[in-house]
């Protein structure tokens, strides 16, 4: 409800206005009244109204006075001045004061209620943008570390700093990218065969503290960001000022990857590789240098006393569009699927590899199918504990290298595969709806109250800073639903009570429910309701 004040030096006029006006009949609760200024100031301060209805020309303290010190205080409620003809032209030479309305007695009660009415609706409406703001301020606030992630790791792909959502989200991140040079750093580490102690397995744990110490050493430098982190390899991408030398920007971040590499070698005993790409002037090129670093890497093992690969220092590594450097690039696609919880996805990237296995010319080996299965386990540890969430949990009775005996052809490898992946993605699935059901009750209720507006995908992502195919995923995942499927189905029911009210042409019911073209609506009204929108009734 409204609440509303009215304040009156005349008695009758207060009582005629209480007694007269349907304030139920417009959502509006009459929350006090009072006879002048300042007793109309307490009741305001007290119950914070969202329209006041006050005269002009009182006794203690006049309505403009009051009015005065309301607005000072930040109050921003709506405000009917209700008052005499010559009054009414000293309110409109005051002071602007924010005055909703005038109505110059005498007035019928039609005429007031007509005024109050449309200060209502307008209070209403305001209430509602007001409610949405808030709410998308808080999304937004809880989407910062997701939508920093996907900015930082969609720009080492191709055409994504193009993206409406790049341009709007990086701002948001507050990721400094203008006026910078970038350039792409891989860390790649393995266990040292001395290392007795440690099985293939344990090496999720030591992505877990690689990524601890890369946190904490990138906090000091400046400009230097997490952009990904696979099971052996962490991508960071680093910026200088771009009014920096070219040849001391390279030191900088020659240095930056020289300390990472003997921190984390140091600490957790393991060996280091950082592969630098070329450095950039536009996030447009970040790709470029990320290929190259790839490729650096790929060919590190025939350079192995360098542990820092740099492309003005390693001739023989051109940058190959396309390349494929290591097969757990191939993996990331599968293991992105299982911890987004889209099951069918899941059993479909798994289909896709095995295909591509067995259309290798040399089929992959036992050991070299079990090799992989570890891999895919690391991967699946790695990206399911940075959802928050352990294996173990998952799979208690996972024994993983007694799981491998079972694995003894492709066949085998594909039913492992789908046993230890698909409840995984369950899991996910259940976690994501209980995690993302407040995006989507916000994007399910700016639907309803939106309908009749241009409302894609691609427009809501950029309102709460998701990329489109995440807000996606999210969407169905929480509702077993599409967001077109469902903007549509709520375009058709109110469609289809204007169609029943009779008041409507039937252009008129398309635009109401945002259809620019009546052919198109028509269309689509008839593969939802089974009749043409003309037959409806």
């Amino acid at each position: 409800m409204i609440k509303a004040i009215i304040i009156d030096d005349d008695t009758l006029t207060l009582n005629g206005l209480e007694r007269s006006v349907p304030w139920e009949k417009y959502g509006i609760e009459v929350a006090g009244t009072a006879v002048d200024g300042k007793e109309g100031l307490a009741l305001i301060k007290k119950h914070r109204p969202e329209l006041i209805l006050t005269d002009i020309y009182m006794p203690v303290l006049d309505g403009i006075e009051m009015l005065k010190h309301i607005r000072s205080d930040g109050n921003t409620a709506e405000v009917i001045i209700l008052s005499g003809y010559e009054d009414f032209k000293y309110a409109q030479s005051a002071v602007k004061l924010n005055v909703s309305d005038y109505i110059s007695k005498p007035a019928t009660i039609d005429e007031i209620c007509e005024v109050v009415k449309g200060t209502a609706d307008k209070i209403r409406a305001t209430m509602k943008t007001s409610r949405e703001e808030q709410e998308l301020r808080e999304l937004l606030e809880s989407h910062l570390p997701e939508t920093r992630k996907l900015v930082l790791k969609g720009l080492l792909e191709p055409y994504f700093s193009d993206t409406p959502f790049f341009q709007k989200a990086s701002a948001r991140t507050k990721l400094k990218f203008h006026g910078q040079v970038l350039t792409v750093v891989l860390l790649e580490y393995v266990v040292t065969r001395d290392r007795l102690d440690v099985k293939r397995s344990d090496l999720a744990k030591f992505t877990y503290a690689v990524k601890n110490i890369v946190d904490e050493m990138t906090e000091s430098w400046r400009g230097a960001y997490l952009a990904d982190v696979q099971q052996n390899v962490v991508t960071l991408i680093a910026t200088t000022p771009s009014d920096v030398r070219y040849e001391h920007s390279r030191a900088r971040v020659k240095r930056l990857a020289g300390e990472l590499v003997s921190t984390i070698g140091s600490l957790l005993k393991l060996q280091v590789w950082a592969a630098i790409g070329t450095s950039v002037d536009s996030v447009h090129d970040v790709h470029r240098s990320y290929q190259l670093a790839m490729n650096l890497l790929a060919e590190r093992e025939t350079v192995s006393e360098r542990f820092i690969l740099c492309p003005e220092e390693f001739e023989d590594a051109k940058p190959v569009m396309g390349a494929s450097r290591r097969p757990v690039e191939h993996y990331q696609n599968l293991i992105t699927a299982v911890t987004e919880g889209q099951s069918s996805l899941v059993l479909e990237r798994i289909e896709r590899l095995v295909r591509q296995l067995e259309d290798m010319e040399h089929k992959p080996s036992v050991s070299a199918l079990r090799e992989m299965a570890i891999h895919l386990t690391g991967m699946l540890t790695i990206g399911l504990f940075d959802q928050g969430v352990l294996l173990e949990d998952i799979h208690p009775q996972l024994l993983l290298y007694k799981e491998l005996e079972r694995i003894s052809g492709l066949d085998d490898f594909q039913s492992w595969l789908q046993e230890v992946m698909l409840p995984a993605s369950e899991e996910m699935s259940r976690r994501g709806s209980h995690k993302h059901k407040k995006t989507v009750d916000y994007m399910k209720r700016y639907v309803q109250a939106h309908y009749d507006e241009d409302i894609t995908l691609d427009v809501m992502a950029e309102k709460v800073f998701l990329t489109r195919n995440y807000l996606s995923q999210i969407f169905k995942q929480v509702t077993g639903e599409n967001y077109n499927s469902y903007v549509t189905r709520i375009r058709m029911e109110k469609a289809k009570e204007l169609l029943l009210s009779g008041k409507y042409k039937l252009y008129e019911v398309a635009l109401m429910v945002g259809y620019k073209n009546n052919a198109y609506f028509s269309q689509q009204f008839k593969k939802y309701a089974g009749c043409n929108p003309s037959d409806f009734a």
